[in-house]
Protein backbone atom coordinates (compact mmCIF):
# COMPACT_ATOMS: atom_id res chain seq x y z
CA UNK A 1 0.00 0.00 0.00
CA UNK A 2 2.92 2.25 0.74
CA UNK A 3 4.34 2.14 -2.91
CA UNK A 4 1.04 4.04 -4.08
CA UNK A 5 2.40 6.57 -2.14
CA UNK A 6 6.41 6.65 -3.30
CA UNK A 7 6.89 9.36 -5.72
CA UNK A 8 4.88 12.22 -7.00
CA UNK A 9 4.23 10.61 -10.14
CA UNK A 10 2.30 7.54 -8.67
CA UNK A 11 0.09 9.72 -5.96
CA UNK A 12 -1.20 11.43 -8.84
CA UNK A 13 -1.78 8.35 -11.19
CA UNK A 14 -3.47 6.30 -7.78
CA UNK A 15 -5.55 9.78 -7.09
CA UNK A 16 -6.74 9.64 -11.44
CA UNK A 17 -7.76 5.73 -10.50
CA UNK A 18 -9.54 6.36 -7.63
CA UNK A 19 -11.22 9.38 -9.45
CA UNK A 20 -12.28 6.75 -12.41
CA UNK A 21 -13.55 4.21 -10.17
CA UNK A 22 -15.64 6.30 -8.39
CA UNK A 23 -17.26 7.65 -11.26
CA UNK A 24 -17.31 4.73 -12.74
CA UNK A 25 -19.44 3.30 -9.60
CA UNK A 26 -21.97 6.10 -9.71
CA UNK A 27 -22.28 5.41 -13.79
CA UNK A 28 -23.19 1.69 -13.27
CA UNK A 29 -25.45 2.26 -10.00
CA UNK A 30 -27.32 4.97 -12.12
CA UNK A 31 -27.95 2.89 -15.17
CA UNK A 32 -28.29 0.01 -13.42
CA UNK A 33 -31.68 1.92 -11.46
CA UNK A 34 -32.72 3.36 -15.20
CA UNK A 35 -32.41 -0.24 -16.69
CA UNK A 36 -33.10 -2.90 -14.45
CA UNK A 37 -29.95 -4.57 -14.23
CA UNK A 38 -30.16 -7.01 -11.65
CA UNK A 39 -27.07 -7.83 -8.96
CA UNK A 40 -25.52 -4.10 -9.34
CA UNK A 41 -23.34 -4.02 -6.31
CA UNK A 42 -21.65 -7.20 -7.37
CA UNK A 43 -19.90 -5.58 -9.76
CA UNK A 44 -18.98 -2.82 -7.62
CA UNK A 45 -17.16 -5.08 -5.46
CA UNK A 46 -15.94 -7.37 -7.79
CA UNK A 47 -14.86 -4.15 -9.02
CA UNK A 48 -12.79 -3.71 -5.58
CA UNK A 49 -11.85 -7.02 -4.95
CA UNK A 50 -10.43 -7.84 -8.90
CA UNK A 51 -10.20 -4.68 -10.81
CA UNK A 52 -12.82 -2.15 -12.18
CA UNK A 53 -11.39 -2.46 -15.30
CA UNK A 54 -12.53 -5.89 -15.38
CA UNK A 55 -16.01 -5.91 -14.30
CA UNK A 56 -16.59 -2.46 -15.95
CA UNK A 57 -16.37 -4.08 -19.07
CA UNK A 58 -19.28 -6.69 -17.74
CA UNK A 59 -21.61 -4.20 -16.70
CA UNK A 60 -21.49 -2.52 -20.00
CA UNK A 61 -22.23 -5.98 -21.60
CA UNK A 62 -24.85 -6.74 -19.21
CA UNK A 63 -26.45 -3.19 -19.94
CA UNK A 64 -26.05 -3.24 -23.43
CA UNK A 65 -27.52 -7.01 -23.55
CA UNK A 66 -30.33 -5.27 -21.00
CA UNK A 67 -31.02 -2.33 -23.25
CA UNK A 68 -31.94 -4.59 -26.26
CA UNK A 69 -31.17 -3.84 -29.98
CA UNK A 70 -31.04 -0.93 -31.46
CA UNK A 71 -30.15 0.36 -34.48
CA UNK A 72 -26.72 0.44 -35.17
CA UNK A 73 -24.77 3.95 -34.80
CA UNK A 74 -24.44 6.32 -37.94
CA UNK A 75 -21.21 7.57 -37.65
CA UNK A 76 -20.19 10.46 -39.81
CA UNK A 77 -17.30 10.62 -42.32
CA UNK A 78 -15.18 12.42 -39.71
CA UNK A 79 -15.92 10.41 -36.33
CA UNK A 80 -14.46 7.64 -39.01
CA UNK A 81 -11.70 9.55 -39.57
CA UNK A 82 -11.01 10.24 -36.27
CA UNK A 83 -11.21 6.83 -35.07
CA UNK A 84 -8.68 5.55 -37.06
CA UNK A 85 -6.27 8.21 -36.28
CA UNK A 86 -6.46 6.77 -32.63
Amino acid sequence: MNDLKVTPASRSYTGDLLMLALAAVVFMVIEARKHGIRFVWLYVVGGFATAIGFTFPLFLIARELRMGASDAPRLRPIDVALLAIV
